[in-house]
């Protein structure tokens, strides 16, 4: 039968969060021109479609993993030998030792897969790459108030009065959502801005609060301390809807701006003008990213004092504030558009397999496995196979050469990709993957007004043999005998769509393929219990948090090597090291696209010229970056030095996700400037709430590279 097309070729981007409304111009059967991009990742999709390098066939490993040796296979070939392996190790080893773990790559897709195969494959040991980013966040706000706070989901700009981004730069993170952060300052919206680093919004700041990386708690507890005392905040919220709140006014009472100022290197007069703009402008909204809420041992304890600060000044659900966004979706009875997890789990047999659900219990409510235990599991036996979507996994994670032999050592490696990764490189199977231009689709909508999921049908028919991601997982769990609840693609759309009454096919067909979903403000007003913490109301003091041993009320904790902890450290490491994302690239995406890659030829380095002249560096010299950890005594990674006059002297700020498409494989250097290839997994501490490891605000010491 004929597959159906777009008829207007309309679709929606998902090489970033943004999820962009784009259309595609169609000649001869291929995308030649995306309009209405408001980057440079979605004006450059058809780069990336018809790149001579993309995956376009199923290919199977000859020989030793990473040799480069590979044979052309049939579809039919590689479902069934997939799914006879994957038999073999639940019989043998159990379902459990199986796991499936998807990053950033083809948004939305890869969640997708990794939920399916949960189900299909009957394993709880999944990962979205997630835990050293979105997580620590998202279980700091699902403890506070039940829901997703604090992410690039929830601010409401256009209709806020003042704007908060604490860790973010959305000129690079969230370049479509940014205009309308734009416009509302023009309107007359203060700014502040908490980044060490000048980005592009620190210079139109009321407070620019050039912070030391990883003291984000320090001044959100000054904040607090500022707000309670001086009564700024919203009595009646406070006193209707929130838990705790005389103990979180006990416990900020120590935690002065005077106290903060020095752990922080802000000056006290300007976190005490921060914290009265956050007391006597309504309403505000807030954006946090990696920079404060990831990444670091005290990841979920920082996001947990934004929450705070948000609700005892009453910006939860209100226009201008931060809108609770999964609830939107929940409400409407849609099954969340993101990560389309709620009611597909294992069996409750496989449950108890969870890598980490003793220590990390978080993270099983996440839907998440520990994935440091994930890695030395691919050492001791513990893991045997791994089905890794929509994830560059090498390069993505710390201590990437652990990750790199660990996946030569277990029974089954699958990569559905589309290009050959330093991850493909070492897999059993590298399946081709449909682009998501190439697919039919329902993707939730970040973008304002946050209340409506778009369907769209595929562009333009896949090149070569390449499959959606979904069909793959699904066609191999048919293969493997198991139960599977839809017969196609078109089966499983229909049934993420079953509450609405609707087919697929009838929301194609709706204006734009938009859904609406109503999306009413302080809906907490009405709802019984008003949030869904185990309180019934947002707790400033976590009974979650407490039950798990986490403290419930937000704390500060330095991290384990820091001017602070460990000065003799920084004698001979005297630089704070912290990653830089990047406009050319989503992660570690887009390196072999041309014109992405003029954008940013070689990973850069960002350092003060004072500094950088005293070692002897001129810039666009190249430097090489070195870690205290004795583990990697001698290694080093390479950047080129950018001289940035306003950061600060003992800092320096390096690109993320390095690797090379055109060095040689099977590493593709992925080692050479990538700060995950000098990270130890093997070392705590571990943040308390999803266990990553810290890595950003690390000690480190920068030479002039010689040959």
């Amino acid at each position: 039968m004929q597959s159906k097309l777009s008829k207007n070729g309309h679709f929606i981007c998902l090489r970033c969060h943004q999820k962009c409304y784009l259309k595609a111009v169609v000649k001869e059967g291929k995308v030649t021109e995306v309009k209405d991009a408001v980057c440079i990742k979605g004006a450059t999709i058809p780069d990336l479609m018809y790149h001579p390098d993309r995956i376009l066939y199923p290919m199977k490993r000859l020989g030793k993993r990473g040799e480069g040796k590979w044979e052309r296979i049939s579809w039919d070939q590689a479902t069934s030998e997939i799914a006879s392996k994957l038999n073999d190790i639940s019989e043998r080893y159990g379902s459990h030792t199986i796991y499936v773990v998807t990053g950033s790559g083809q948004k939305h897709i890869g969640w997708q897969v990794e939920t399916l195969g949960k189900k299909l494959f009957d394993t709880a040991n999944t990962h979205g790459g997630r835990y050293t980013c979105i997580i620590p966040e998202v279980m700091a706000d699902f403890a506070t108030v039940g829901e997703l706070l604090t992410y690039e989901f929830n601010p409401c700009y256009k209709d806020s009065n003042l704007i908060v981004f604490w860790g973010a730069n959305p000129d690079v993170g969230t370049p479509a959502q940014v205009r309308e952060a734009r416009a509302a300052l023009k309107k007359g919206a203060k700014l502040i801005v908490v980044d060490p680093r000048p980005i592009p919004m620190a210079k139109k700041a009321d407070v620019w609060l050039r912070i030391r990386p990883g003291t984000d708690a320090a001044l959100g507890l000054a904040m607090l301390h500022v707000i309670i005392n001086e009564e700024l905040y919203d009595k009646d919220f406070v006193g209707r809807y929130t838990y705790g709140f005389e103990r979180l006014k006990e416990h900020v009472q120590q935690f002065t701006p005077e106290w903060a100022a020095p752990i922080t290197w802000l000056k006290e007069e300007d976190i005490i003008k921060a914290a009265r703009l956050l007391g006597t402008v309504r309403p505000w909204c807030l954006y946090a990213r990696c920079g404060s809420v990831s990444q670091q041992i005290n990841s979920a304890q920082n996001a947990r004092c934004m929450a705070c600060l948000l609700a005892i000044t009453g910006n939860i659900d209100v226009p201008g504030g931060n809108t609770l966004f999964f609830r939107t979706f929940t409400d409407a009875m849609l099954m969340d558009t993101y990560p389309m997890r709620p009611g597909i789990r294992p069996s409750p047999n496989a449950e108890k397999g969870f890598m980490g659900a003793g220590k990390y219990p978080m993270m099983h409510f996440g839907h998440m496995c520990d994935m440091p235990g994930t890695v030395r599991g691919m050492y001791d036996g513990k893991v045997r196979g791994m089905w890794i979507v929509a994830d560059n996994l090498v390069v993505a994670e710390q201590d990437s050469w652990k990750v790199f032999e660990g996946l030569k050592k277990i029974d089954l490696v699958v990569v559905p990709e589309l290009f050959m990764t330093p991850t493909a490189e070492v897999a059993d199977y590298v399946l081709p993957a449909a682009h998501y231009a190439e697919i039919d689709n329902l993707v939730g909508t970040f973008l304002e007004p946050y209340d409506y999921a778009t369907a769209y049908r595929k562009i333009v028919e896949p090149q070569g043999e390449c499959w959606d991601d979904r069909r793959m997982i699904i066609e191999v769990a048919k293969k493997a005998g198991r139960e599977v609840f839809w017969e196609d693609l078109e089966d499983f759309l229909n049934f993420r769509l079953q509450y609405f009454g609707m087919t697929f096919d009838e929301a194609c067909n709706l204006p734009d393929g938009k859904i609406q979903l109503p999306k009413p403000w302080r809906r907490y007003e009405t709802s019984v219990p008003p949030f869904q913490t185990p309180s019934g109301k947002v707790e400033l003091y976590s009974t979650v948090f407490e039950a798990i041993g986490v403290p419930p009320l937000p704390t500060f904790v330095e991290n384990p090597i820091s001017p602070v902890t460990t000065p003799e450290i920084f004698e001979d490491y005297p630089f704070i090291y912290m990653h830089i994302r990047l406009t050319a690239f989503q992660h570690t995406e887009g390196r072999q696209i041309e014109r992405q890659r003029k954008m940013r030829p070689d990973p850069i380095l960002e350092i003060n010229p004072e500094a950088a002249t005293k070692l002897g560096i001129k810039e666009g010299d190249w430097v090489k970056l070195e870690v205290p950890t004795p583990k990697f005594k001698g290694k080093y990674i390479k950047f080129r030095a950018k001289f940035v006059p306003e950061m600060d002297p003992r800092l320096v700020g390096g690109d993320h996700g390095w690797w090379f498409p055109e060095k040689p494989a099977p590493e593709h250097g992925f080692g050479d400037s990538n700060i995950n290839a000098i990270l130890s997994l093997d070392t705590g501490p571990y943040e308390p709430t999803v266990g990553n490891i810290q890595c950003r605000a690390i000690a480190c010491k920068v030479t002039k590279f010689e040959e």
